[in-house]
């Protein structure tokens, strides 16, 4: 008798020890499921964030703006003139960079993924980069440029069509 009642609880030890594995590789798999669930949703986040950012910087207004940088802004006294407006033209411009400089601080934020970004918009921020600094000279807030994550949005976009260029470059690389 005695042994059947060691034998009794040895099994029920062993089946304590099992169900508390079963319950412990149980949470283990919940609390997976849940950080995948949770970076799941961070990404749609982060994707439907840029989607409206995109189709916010293809609005017709904001196309207008950066062809007004780009066009009225290829020299410095052209540049200057724009700048000191307080016309239409210099308006739709502002409106522009301000739209890209926020463009720069959701990059830096990690809001919105800068390889992403650098994609779809890294030509555009590179063709505007030299007139809208020649813009922005005559911009000065108080000394201070406005602006700022453009300006670094700007020059991530040069460094990036840098290593475009040279990767595409490279021999036997697929184009």
């Amino acid at each position: 008798m005695a042994e059947a009642a060691l034998i009794i609880s040895v099994f029920s030890a062993l089946a304590a020890i099992a169900s508390v594995v079963v319950a412990w590789r149980a949470h283990s798999f919940s609390q997976k499921t849940h950080e995948e669930s949770e970076q799941q949703a961070k990404n749609l986040n982060r994707r439907d964030l840029f989607l409206s950012l995109h189709e916010k910087l293809c609005d017709t207004e904001q196309i207008r703006g950066r062809r007004v940088i780009r066009e009225k802004c290829r020299s410095e006294p052209k540049a200057r003139r724009l700048g000191n407006s307080n016309e239409e033209l210099a308006r739709a411009a502002v409106g522009a960079l301000a739209m890209l400089d926020t463009l720069g601080l959701y990059v830096e934020q990690k809001y919105v993924e800068q390889d992403l970004v650098m994609a779809e918009w890294g030509h555009v921020l590179v063709e505007l980069q030299e007139p809208a600094n020649l813009f922005l000279q005559f911009r000065d807030v108080n000394g201070q440029k406005p602006w700022p994550h453009f300006g670094r949005l700007t020059q991530a976009a040069a460094d990036w069509a840098q290593n475009e260029s040279c990767s595409r470059d490279q021999p036997g690389r697929a184009r």
